[in-house]
């Protein structure tokens, strides 16, 4: 890969430890991705990465026909504390999810859980499919971590499970009320270390699950604004706000 720089060099993220010094073989869909999609070459480099490891030079192997391995290099960032911060939401239309997923994913969502509601238009997934654009979005972005998926669960247990972690639901019945907008509820937040973000279904939650969510010892209803956004335009707004704050209050460089 001649003429390219270190910063441009694509990645591949290896759920597998990364030591300098050894040799591994990426699965039969990552070599496919490496030979047959990116055309890569034996002896050209990539970058390997994991959240537990952080990231590597690596350099491509070809082992045989449609065959290689990957050669682990010199480290180039180790791995990084990161915030937790959880998306939950109601699935929504094939196309809009995956963007929403893949957008989340970009703006650092470290669990991403969906929920079912009364209004919730398709309660099923593809975890596969949405698993690989999540890692595809974080192999493009620069992260080293990729988002946990959970399996589809219904509001009441998923909020029953969350053990007292705060939850931030974006609530269209507060819609234009400048005191619960959810930047100023964010610049008044001490720490935001680990939050959840919740965004109902195109619709909105029923009256008796904001009910629910607002007898919730740790849940906060909050407005994004004047206008009614579907989920997906919700969810990058409320994490893009999210995400600018915490750097703000942890002296992140934006």
């Amino acid at each position: 890969m001649k003429g390219m720089t270190s910063r441009s060099l694509q990645r591949l993220y290896l759920a597998v430890p990364l030591i300098s010094g050894e040799r591994l073989d990426p699965s039969s869909d990552q070599q496919h991705y490496l030979l047959t999609v990116l055309r890569l070459k034996d002896g050209d480099q990539i970058k390997v990465f994991n959240e537990e490891d952080g990231e590597y030079l690596a350099k491509l192997v070809v082992t045989g026909r449609k065959k290689t391995a990957l050669d682990i290099l010199d480290q180039q960032r180790p791995a990084q504390p990161s915030h937790d911060l959880t998306l939950a939401f109601a699935p929504i239309r094939r196309h809009r999810m995956e963007t929403m997923i893949e957008k989340a994913t970009e703006l650092g969502v470290t669990r991403l859980c969906p929920v079912t509601t009364a209004f919730t238009q398709n309660a099923q997934i593809n975890h596969h499919r949405l698993s690989a654009i999540a890692t595809e979005a974080a192999e493009q972005s620069g992260r080293l971590s990729v988002p946990v998926l959970e399996q589809p669960q219904s509001l009441h247990a998923f909020c029953s499970e969350q053990s007292g972690q705060e939850i931030i639901f974006c609530d269209e019945a507060k819609a234009g009320e400048p005191d619960h907008h959810l930047l100023a509820y964010l610049q008044a937040s001490d720490g935001l270390l680990t939050s959840i973000i919740l965004i109902g279904p195109e619709g909105g939650f029923s009256d008796d699950e904001r009910r629910f969510l607002l007898d919730q010892p740790h849940a906060n209803g909050v407005s994004l604004g004047h206008s009614i956004l579907r989920t997906d335009t919700a969810a990058v707004l409320a994490i893009g706000l999210w995400q600018a704050i915490y750097e703000k209050k942890n002296g992140i460089q934006i």
